[in-house]
């Protein structure tokens, strides 16, 4: 008896397949007779009566065959009613005694049948056969070893880890080296759904899988959701696939569809024009009508996921849930839910269909579905999403359950119910009980929060008036060092912000608000220990000497100035603050204390990725302390500019920007501004030094503690503190106290330079809470690049608006397009309202936010070209087909090294130019770019001089002069 293998006599003039068993000579013409006739059998009950008359004439051939035949004709649940038929015992007798003779073809035939049946088992067979190919392994051609991996991940075998690490060599040996596509996608596939997926290996695979020329739609996309289940992204092979899928994409079935958008979602790919192209195939072939409930949950999670609001998939799908709701189970319901509420799509109807399904069997959820589901309700467009009884139904399930819930849950409930209490204007029912029994488990410390859970919990108690438990939290649990881990992973931790940003804004606000000085230099002390940077550390010391001095307790500054010069924690602006204590030179008139405060001593051993996050600011902060004059503003600005034009990009409004800025200030004369985004405090300090003229104030909002601390410095560097208000805390949270303070119509001018896709909430917000004064002009920035597409179509569509969109070029980066507008403002009708909905506005505003994270993670002037100039191009066709273009330019002219900007009015229909000149940044100096004022007036400006209203009592007019210095910078 010879194998074929072993003498390789197959491969020798032999074609076809290789053998089955091992064999003694040439089969005979029977059982190949045998052969044809049992793969003929189209039932069941034909392939038993066959296996009944001629098993006895059966090799180990025929009987693999019989078993591989099974699965093609056995329904499922047939076989237990067949489990006593004499032919099936005997068959499955057969197959025992056949595996010792069985070739790797033979065995991988009979494991993959046994893998099929879905209601049989035979555990020792299937322990035999994997024995016998672990001996035979070496002879396992690709495709068999292909199989054979697949059924060990099917049948969920992870214990034979001799026989995974067996078949990795063998991949790596023969599949990756001459196995079809179809053999490496499945080999990927068992080993991602077998939890031992090997980088190395799935390198090995992707190589591969590039080389193959025939790719078929199903294992393409089953390679991808391997390589996603595994979490092995490799840029070159999903380039390569989303490519081939494209070509192909009609050959697609609804698996595939949904397998491969899923797995570029998983792993973060957002490949814009592949999801475009299957969402169109999806729709347009009717494709989504076959799915099941599950593809229908993972393709809209997977859209959700990657921000691609396909308006007309949504719609599509949001019918497929109203007619087939019954059958989704509570993770697809969550999932659904989840996708709608992430890509703001208006979907009242979706959650009205949810809400009546969930509430008949909320009590089934588990707590992680639960709380998704919550979740989607508090963030879902329109707002009247979050009055669903689902919450009331979710706390009285909650309640009993509180000792079960991980630390992700008791985060996620506790914001959830605040964020509902605060769109309700009400609590939700019993919420007050829930929060408290979840906070006994926070401070028993019986779940431990991570960063961001920990910000969620604090901003949530005192979003519902509970400061002092917050403030107990924090004393308790965070405070001293023991901030907890980053809880985000991959991708998403790349961008998400540090939970110290959040919870020590919250923290500052308030106590700030309350006028609590002991808090706020406690907690200015513990930011500075979480600093490994001297400046940094100084510059937190600095904030809590300004509170000090502020609330008039001199002693106590004093006192803190002595453990700075101890500690050497000091630079100048810590010098311009001991001067307002009538302190000239600190080291010569202030005795170092004996004892340093421990906070101020503990410093991290190295930069935490907190600190990291804020690298360029921190550059900035450092070049002004090194380079700018105490007291003089200019000097300030010019520094700043210095590291945008020579060092790194940032997102200051300098150069053209500053040109509108001054322009609009000039026509407007405003009493108070109030900015959206202070980042480092640079335009804020430049229009502070124009208002301070007349008497005028500014007030800037920022939400990040960290650049609420450096811009605090450099206003204080720039000797503008009487002038500039740092207002820490969200925009929702911040302009109230903005507006306890100053009062209603108090507001004159406002500039928004925070995330684009706010705008329009933002401008609402202040209409409806009566801040702004008659008059009142709206400036907003990156509007088209980023985007902020409900912003233009809000100035734009509204009566009460008058608005000249600007086009011109990014500071630090001239090459850069980006829009500016200017937008007067007066009341009437739709004064506070929101506008008509135009809901092709929804993809542009998720693409905004996209590549705002790229931005944020690289910088804009590395966006330049494709795909950033395609959303551009495409976001301005989208408001020139609804009658909306820029209306101004403007103009950069360089003569000896000074930058002049002035304002063009574009005529009727006319473009602006496009760029071709070089970069101003390589020309010219901070501190060397100036503005013309007076060029042009806006159109709003004239509107409301027209219109019978007065602006206010302190509007006028600005000299007008030919080449006004701009303060360095925006």
């Amino acid at each position: 008896m010879s194998s074929f293998y072993a003498s390789s006599i197959w491969q020798q003039g032999k074609k076809g397949p290789p053998p089955i068993f091992t064999s003694i000579g040439v089969r005979h013409q029977n059982q190949v007779q045998l052969d044809v006739a049992i793969r003929e059998q189209e039932t069941l009950q034909s392939l038993l009566d066959l296996v009944g008359q001629e098993i006895g004439r059966f090799d180990a051939g025929n009987t693999v065959i019989a078993m591989a035949q099974l699965p093609k004709v056995a329904p499922e649940g047939s076989l237990a009613t067949v489990s006593h038929h004499p032919a099936w015992l005997d068959l499955q007798k057969r197959m025992h005694s056949s595996v010792s003779r069985l070739e790797p073809r033979g065995l991988s035939m009979l494991v993959y049948a046994i893998a099929r049946l879905r209601d049989w088992e035979d555990p020792l067979l299937t322990q035999a056969v994997l024995d016998r190919s672990l001996l035979r392994i070496d002879d396992f051609g690709p495709t068999d070893s292909a199989k054979l991996a697949w059924v060990l991940a099917k049948l969920q075998i992870r214990d034979r880890g001799d026989l995974w690490a067996a078949l990795s060599r063998e991949a790596a040996k023969k599949i990756c080296n001459s196995g079809r596509f179809i053999d490496i996608s499945m080999t990927a596939w068992a080993f991602a759904k077998a939890g031992v997926a090997e980088r190395v290996l799935f390198g090995q695979l992707a190589t591969a899988a590039m080389e193959c020329e025939e790719l078929p739609p199903h294992t393409i996309a089953n390679l991808c959701w391997a390589f996603a289940k595994s979490k092995n992204h490799n840029p070159p092979l999903f380039d390569m696939l989303a490519k081939r899928s494209i070509e192909t994409h009609r050959e697609f079935d609804r698996q595939s569809v949904s397998n491969l958008v899923w797995a570029y979602a998983t792993l973060d790919v957002c490949h814009e024009e592949l999801f475009a192209v299957f969402a169109n195939y999806t729709i347009e072939s009717g494709l989504w009508r076959q799915f099941s409930p599950q593809m229908t949950s993972n393709m809209l999670w997977a859209y959700g996921k990657v921000g691609i609001s396909h308006m007309k998939l949504f719609d599509s799908f949001a019918e497929y849930v109203a007619e087939k709701v019954e059958t989704f189970d509570n993770q697809n319901l969550a999932n659904v839910a989840w996708a709608y509420a992430t890509t703001q799509l208006p979907s009242k109807g979706v959650f009205d269909v949810l809400t009546r399904w969930s509430l008949k069997r909320l009590s089934l959820f588990r707590l992680d579905e639960l709380c998704g589901l919550m979740w989607a309700y508090v963030k879902a467009k329109p707002v009247e999403v979050a009055f669903s009884p689902v919450f009331e139904e979710a706390v009285d399930l909650l309640l009993p359950r509180v000792a079960t819930l991980d630390a992700q849950s008791v985060s996620n409930v506790i914001w959830i119910l605040a964020t509902c209490h605060q769109l309700r204007r009400e609590p939700v029912r019993g919420s007050r009980e829930l929060i408290d029994s979840l906070m006994v488990v926070i401070l028993d410390m019986r779940v431990r929060l991570d960063s961001e859970g920990a910000a969620q919990v604090v901003w949530s108690l005192w979003r519902v008036g509970r400061f002092h438990d917050a403030w107990t939290l924090f004393v308790r649990v965070l405070s001293d060092g023991r901030h907890p881990e980053h809880g985000k992973t991959g991708y998403t931790k790349k961008h998400a912000v540090d939970g110290r940003q959040r919870y020590y804004q919250t923290l500052l606000m308030e106590t700030e608000k309350r006028g609590d000085v002991q808090k706020q230099v406690f907690l200015w002390k513990q930011m500075a220990a979480d600093f490994y940077s001297r400046n940094l550390r100084t510059a937190c010391l600095n904030c809590a000497l300004m509170a000090l001095i502020k609330a008039g307790d001199a002693e106590g500054a004093k006192e803190l100035l002595r453990q700075t010069v101890r500690t050497k924690l000091f630079n100048k602006v810590t010098e311009t603050l001991a001067a307002r204590l009538g302190v000239r030179d600190m080291e010569a008139e202030i005795e170092p204390a004996e004892i340093v405060d421990i906070t101020i001593r503990r410093r991290p051993s190295c930069q935490s990725r907190y600190e990291d996050f804020h690298y360029k600011e921190a550059g900035v902060l450092e070049t002004v302390v090194k380079e700018a004059i105490p007291g003089d503003a200019k000097s300030v600005h010019a520094a700043i500019e210095n590291v945008g034009l020579k060092e790194v990009w940032l997102k200051v409004a300098g150069g053209e920007k500053a040109c509108v800025i001054d322009n609009v200030i000039t026509q407007q004369r405003p009493k108070l501004i109030l900015e959206f985004g202070t980042y480092v405090g640079y335009t804020s300090t430049r229009m502070a030094l124009q208002v301070r003229e007349w008497g005028g104030q500014v007030v800037t909002m920022e939400m990040d503690p960290v650049n609420a601390t450096i811009a605090r410095n450099h206003i204080q560097m720039a000797g503008l503190s009487d002038v500039v208000t740092v207002q820490l805390g969200h925009s929702d949270d911040a302009v109230q106290n903005v507006l306890e303070q100053f009062g209603e119509r108090s507001v004159d001018m406002v500039f928004m330079d925070q995330r684009g896709t706010a705008f329009h909430d933002d401008a609402q917000r202040l209409e409806q809470i009566n801040l702004l004064a008659e008059g009142a002009v709206l400036v907003a920035d990156n509007v088209l690049k980023p985007g902020a597409p409900y912003h233009v179509w809000r100035i734009c569509s509204m009566p009460h608006y008058k608005t000249d969109i600007i086009d011109l070029r990014e500071f630090g980066s001239a090459p850069v397009e980006d829009w500016m507008t200017v937008s007067w403002l007066r009341r009437g009708e739709s004064y506070g309202k929101v506008p008509a909905e135009l809901r092709e506005l929804t993809a542009l505003a998720r693409e905004s936010d996209r590549f705002r994270l790229r931005a944020m993670a690289t910088s804009m002037k590395d966006l330049v070209g494709d795909p950033l100039d395609e959303f551009a191009a495409r976001f301005t066709m989208e408001f020139v087909n609804l009658g909306i273009r820029s209306s101004i330019y403007v103009q950069t002219d360089v003569v000896d090294g000074v930058a002049v900007s002035r304002l063009v009015r574009l005529h009727p229909g006319e473009i602006p130019p496009k760029w071709d000149g070089e970069d101003p940044r390589d020309q010219i100096q901070g501190g060397r770019w100036r503005s013309h004022i007076g060029d042009i007036q806006f159109e709003g400006s004239e509107w409301i001089k027209h219109s019978g209203f007065s602006q206010s009592p302190h509007s006028g007019g600005y000299p007008m002069q030919q080449m006004q210095h701009i303060a360095p910078g925006g």
